[in-house]
């Protein structure tokens, strides 16, 4: 006969009993126990998407896409302005030639010279009677003295005419620079009005030019005959103003 049971009070008999999870008491099967719960909800965690294969590092490598598009954007250095042409130096402008001028001719030397026009071929002689303020003219060329004409130099390249009949020079009326002021003779007193130099007019002919006034010497109204007076006017190499030295 069984020993009687020593059940609490109120226990109902004949139900059964209700399940129960226990652990393991092993501590090993625990730890295997433990292990394969965390493989199963690891494995649901990537089923699920809510972890990835490098999932820690995507968000970094989005980060470092978007800071390199932004470098990409942005111009790498900004356009360096091309620096503008530097003009050339301006052309030196070439200096104008300045027109010689021919040395004045010499004076006749070696003693009298005559004067003789270009255009009527006569002689410069002295109208009336020698007298001071007679006017020089032209004349039919004789050799006589009174168409011979002796030059002085008195500064550089002037010099004085002087009749070899009388011993006056060739002088300006007044000592004046007027255009047509008569040529003449007069007693000889060294003035610029009585100052006289060569200016070539060609190859050959020369140009009387009073030194006061820098006019020169000229058959008055261009004339050819004998008696046509001589006077100043502007120097123009005009044929009336040429003399051909002999």
């Amino acid at each position: 006969m069984s020993e009687p049971r020593t059940d609490p009070p109120g226990t109902v008999y004949g139900t059964t009993r209700g399940f129960r999870l226990r652990l393991p008491q092993d501590p090993l099967m625990r730890i295997a126990l433990g292990v394969a719960v965390f493989g199963v909800l690891l494995g649901v965690f990537f089923a699920s998407g809510v972890l990835r294969v490098g999932g820690g590092d995507q968000p970094a490598a989005a980060g470092t896409s978007v800071a390199s598009e932004s470098s990409t954007a942005e111009p790498s250095s900004e356009a360096t302005p091309t620096t503008e042409a530097t003009p050339s130096s301006e052309a030196t402008p070439t200096t104008e030639a300045t027109p010689t001028t021919a040395p004045p001719a010499a004076p006749p030397a070696g003693g009298p010279a005559v004067l003789r026009g270009v255009p009527s071929g006569r002689c410069v002689g002295v109208a009336g009677d020698n007298p001071d303020g007679a006017r020089a003219v032209l004349a039919d060329c004789t050799g006589g003295p009174e168409q011979q004409w002796v030059a002085t130099p008195v500064d550089g390249d002037a010099f004085t005419l002087t009749n070899a009949a009388n011993g006056k020079c060739l002088d300006v009326y007044g000592q004046s620079a007027d255009d047509g002021m008569a040529v003449q003779q007069w007693s000889c007193h060294g003035q610029p009005n009585q100052q006289w130099r060569l200016a070539p007019a060609g190859t050959g002919p020369v140009l009387l030019v009073a030194v006061h006034s820098g006019k020169c010497a000229q058959v008055a109204g261009a004339g050819t005959d004998p008696g046509a007076p001589l006077e100043q006017a502007p120097c123009t190499g005009a044929p009336e103003q040429q003399w051909a030295l002999g």
